[in-house]
């Protein structure tokens, strides 16, 4: 009989409790299975990280934040005493900004944790060093399904990870943990589709229910009616015609004949009376909120208006993005980057200024105001628009003649007046 061990938190304690252990699952029994897609739901639907893809409104939650982290460029920065540079000449800027691993480019290598991220609430990479040098050569993502994490008894973190059959153990450095929301004490964040489960089984009902109305020729279900009782394979023959005959949509809006004696009675609740459109309208909003995004990002513009989504823009960036961004910068510094390099100020971060731009009006405005108090040159403004550079006083910086502190104000005001009286 063959048998899996599956590593999950206790049922009773999944809301912030360390406690791990063991669940046999084997192939003649389905008894324990529900650990994997996080238990039962109401609607009897299960639900797994394949049906939150498969649902179209959290594939546009997942791919909305996904694919948006991807394109977000990620740099390694170094502090000097004029600000920031690039360190460009760093061996992890490539790995980072262009290309972690000899497979993958680095938008698709973000764009894969985040989609782990948002699936499963944890993702992995694998990040190999030289023995000599300890120098990085990869960073390449781990499906999260195979990596088991583990606290000794010593207080050690073992992160066990099995490819193709076999099983490696790495330590945090060797192996990249990003953990998402989860609670004290877990050694990994919570699923979103296993902590909406609920939500999600209803928005996959209801879903059925709509193709299986409309498979049926959108008649409701009913009873057909016979004056006679009919002997078992008699039934199977009468249902087998009267599907041919009237089921599916190639039969919607057919004359129907019944003969001998038979009648048809429709029962249950048509579609209209079943709210089946606004079921799922709701269940796009209960999704939204599970992957926290604004209603209008998934196309769901009922009570959008141009103000309102420029703020759920903001918002996007500010409450749900972020908390993303946050969490793979901060794992990718604490474990790519040596506490030497830290200190003389190296550090990994996303640019964000591409989702900050908003349209031309506001730009020349923001870039106007920068520019009358001092605070960008006019090579900076045309650095943030891709234009080239100004060799000739493009670096000055630029004051108004109107704002001065009040003691130089009058030592101007006093040389001008001597120059006046000469």
């Amino acid at each position: 009989m063959n048998k899996f061990l599956y590593y999950a938190s206790h049922p009773k304690q999944a809301l912030g409790a360390a406690v791990r252990k063991a669940v046999t699952l084997t192939l003649d029994d389905v008894t324990g299975w529900d650990v994997l897609t996080g238990g039962p739901t109401y609607t009897g639907k299960p639900v797994s990280d394949i049906t939150a893809l498969q649902i179209t409104a959290s594939w546009s939650a997942i791919r909305l934040i996904s694919e948006t982290i991807g394109t977000l460029p990620l740099h390694l920065y170094r502090r000097t005493d004029k600000g920031r540079e690039k360190a460009r000449d760093h061996k992890l800027y490539d790995l980072l900004h262009l290309q972690p691993n000899p497979h993958m480019t680095s938008l698709e290598w973000r764009e894969a944790m985040a989609v782990s991220l948002c699936v499963w609430g944890q993702s992995y990479n694998l990040a190999p060093r030289l023995n000599r040098s300890g120098r990085i050569v990869a960073i390449t993502p781990v499906a999260k399904p195979q990596v088991r994490p583990e606290l000794t008894e010593d207080g050690q973190l073992r992160y066990h990870v099995t490819d193709r059959g076999k099983e490696t153990t790495y330590t945090r450095g060797d192996i990249v943990p990003i953990k998402g929301f989860g609670g004290a004490g877990e050694l990994e964040g919570y699923p979103p589709y296993k902590m909406g489960r609920q939500a999600l089984a209803i928005a996959a009902a209801a879903e059925e229910y709509g193709a299986r109305f409309f498979s049926n020729g959108g008649r409701p279900a009913g009873f057909f009616t016979y004056d006679k009782i009919l002997k078992p394979e008699q039934r199977q023959k009468l249902r087998e015609v009267l599907d041919r005959l009237y089921g599916g949509l190639e039969n919607m809006h057919k004359i129907g004949l019944l003969e001998a004696g038979i009648t048809f009675s429709p029962s249950g609740l048509n579609n209209a009376d079943a709210q089946l459109a606004e079921t799922r309208k709701a269940q796009v909003a209960e999704i939204a909120r599970i992957w926290r995004v604004p209603l209008n990002m998934l196309m769901e513009m009922d009570r959008a208006t141009y103000n309102n989504t420029e703020q759920e823009n903001l918002h996007f960036l500010n409450y749900t993005l972020s908390p993303y961004l946050q969490r793979i910068e901060q794992a990718l510094n604490t474990t790519l980057l040596t506490r030497e390099e830290r200190r003389r100020g190296y550090y990994i971060e996303f640019d964000v200024r591409g989702l900050l731009r908003g349209d031309s009006k506001a730009r020349g405005e923001y870039y106007r105001n920068m520019r009358m108090v001092g605070g960008m040159t006019i090579n900076e403004i045309r650095a943030r628009e891709n234009l080239p550079r100004i060799e000739e006083g493009g670096d000055d910086v630029m004051v108004p003649l109107n704002m001065a502190p009040p003691d130089l104000m009058r030592e101007i005001l006093g040389g001008d007046q001597g120059n006046n009286s000469n």
